[in-house]
């Protein structure tokens, strides 16, 4: 039977592989930075951080490793991040800090793709460097300085929670701050040690609530950022937040968050709908975490503390794959703990978020294919349909039987694109739009040459929107303009709130009625009414569960 989860594929999501420009410290201070101060060296949080230029000619500089929070381990680990002790003297910042704790599901993922592009799994490096003591963020900029109030953005990495860092090669920011932004990426703690939920933790916080932690990070940097981007060129009162996966399903909780209210402006979703679906509350997490605590060896639920006591004692890979071996779904998810989340994600779009946060929102056309078996069969799609209750399992095969001459992978594929990236999308955009947030809708289609394995795969739009590619992935002048239309577009929306610009086919605001939405792809043209068909009988299930949280 197939059958692929969001997790499935975010736990593998690895990308890019292109390199930054080569570093040159003897340049003149470029415009923007203060006087007689080097333009790689920045004044921020307390401390002298020095960086390094990357182009002497723009003045681009990038900061690596810059932490953020007080390193969450110890008897800190399970706890929201605390403040960064400054440093004294000069700090370097041309490394990156380690990720954090997790095991080797990214690079998995993209060799799993590389071959299917016919290139060697080889080319892909396994993750090396990875501690607990993991909350950096880097920074890049054209010349740093008080005066020159770019607009930022913050990118949050995919991987299911359970996976990804800052410095994946195809989230270098020297392309996306050539155009003129702050770019920021951050780490934040994934897993067992992100999200664990459990009664001692409860009990010990003093809000009542555990797990959320990795969100708490990037509230933190988030925070960061407000105080101190000004010192790197940016502004703080127009910040950008955006991520693939789980960072674009983490971006839609912190829209939904009254914790976050004031930290960013605007948002871009890239294939993270799916969060809406979830409904865990804090006491079905706690169990999760009890289970996990059980299967380390603790006896669950006689006393709570003593196990959180005990767990603090494992050293992080124990634990990473204990949750892993636990089998324990869900221990990744955000939960509604009534404090960080007050109430499922659905049901706060459904009520309304904060009228000025402005969003663009979308999804990729294949983002399950490379999962689906190349010979999959009608039975095959039965076996999938088996996965939904009636009347929805019979009214999906109805839509689907009707679609002659397409492959039952295909339509695999397209079911479950739409079951968890597509129609939950359109859902938010449907909720923000009808609330008066100004919304953009985007579907992803281009198939890179050579790719007809991968097809507009999951993750397959990171490398043009912020312009970095692995070397092997094949390239030909439609992926070279549509790497700079969409550059573009990301780019003017993070300056202005709208992505268009003269010299880019327009692209619709998407309302609730019209289902407007721009096609990225071989061609760059705007539609309307993406998959009605099928969101309707997907969306049911939300629907139902909304009205019994809203007591309907």
């Amino acid at each position: 039977m197939f059958k692929v989860t969001c997790l499935a594929i975010c736990l593998l999501l690895l990308t890019g592989c292109s390199k930054e420009a080569p570093s040159n410290f003897e340049a003149a201070a470029p415009a923007g930075s203060s006087p007689g101060q080097p333009a790689d060296r920045v004044e921020a949080a307390g401390e002298i951080l020095q960086g390094e230029l990357l182009d002497p000619e723009s003045g681009l500089v990038v900061f690596r490793g810059i932490p953020f929070a007080a390193p969450p381990v110890g008897d800190n680990r399970w706890r929201p991040p605390l403040p960064h002790a400054p440093r004294q003297g000069v700090q370097d910042a041309t490394r990156f800090g380690p990720a954090c704790p997790q095991l080797q599901g990214n690079p998995n993922f993209y060799r799993f793709i590389a071959e299917r592009f016919g290139a060697s799994a080889d080319a892909i490096p396994g993750l090396e460097d990875i501690s607990e003591n993991c909350l950096y963020l880097n920074v890049w900029t054209q010349g740093p300085g008080e005066d020159a109030r770019r607009p930022v953005m913050v990118w949050i990495y995919g991987g299911g929670n359970t996976n990804g860092y800052s410095q994946e090669p195809e989230y270098l920011g020297h392309a996306i701050a050539a155009r003129g932004v702050v770019y920021v990426s951050l780490n934040y703690r994934l897993g067992a040690l992100g999200f664990l939920a459990h009664p001692g933790l409860s009990a010990e916080s003093a809000n009542g609530v555990s797990g959320n932690y990795g969100i708490l990070d990037q509230l933190a940097a988030l925070k960061w950022v407000r105080e101190n981007i000004a010192a790197f060129g940016g502004d703080p009162d127009n910040v950008t937040v955006f991520g693939e996966s789980a960072g674009a399903a983490n971006t839609a909780t912190l829209i939904a968050s009254p914790l976050a209210q004031g930290l960013f402006h605007r948002a871009i979703s890239q294939s993270g709908g799916y969060t809406v679906d979830v409904f865990q509350d804090l006491a079905e997490a706690e169990a999760i975490g009890s289970k996990i605590a059980s299967h380390l060896g603790f006896e669950e639920p006689a006393n709570p503390a003593q196990s959180v006591a005990e767990l603090r004692k494992l050293g992080w890979r124990e634990l990473v794959q204990g949750a892993e071996d636990a089998e324990a779904d869900g221990y990744n998810n955000v939960n509604i703990d009534g404090w960080l989340l007050p109430e499922a994600l659905a049901v706060l779009f459904e009520r309304g978020v904060d009228p000025d946060i402005e969003l663009i929102i979308g999804a990729n056309r294949n983002e399950y294919y490379p999962w689906v078996e190349e010979d999959a069969t009608a039975k095959s799609l039965s076996e999938a349909l088996q996965n939904f209750e009636s009347p929805d399992r019979e009214d999906l095969e109805t839509l689907l039987s009707a679609e002659s001459g397409v492959s039952p992978r295909l339509l695999m594929d397209r079911l479950d694109t739409a079951n968890e990236y597509l129609c939950p999308s359109l859902f938010i955009a449907n909720r923000m739009a009808r609330n008066g947030n100004p919304v953009y809708f985007y579907y992803f289609t281009r198939v890179r040459p050579g790719g007809e394995r991968v097809l507009a795969y999951h993750g397959a739009e990171i490398s043009y929107a912020l312009d970095t590619a692995y070397d092997w992935m094949p390239a030909d002048e439609t992926d070279r303009q549509l790497t700079e239309t969409m550059g573009r577009y990301w780019v003017n929306f993070a300056r202005s709130g709208s992505p268009n610009d003269p010299g880019l086919p327009e692209w619709p605001a998407f309302t609730a009625s019209g289902g407007e939405f721009m096609e990225l792809g071989d061609v760059v043209a705007p539609g309307a009414h993406l998959e009605p068909g099928l969101c309707a009988i997907l969306d049911r299930r939300r629907t139902a569960r909304m009205q019994t949280s809203l007591g309907e």
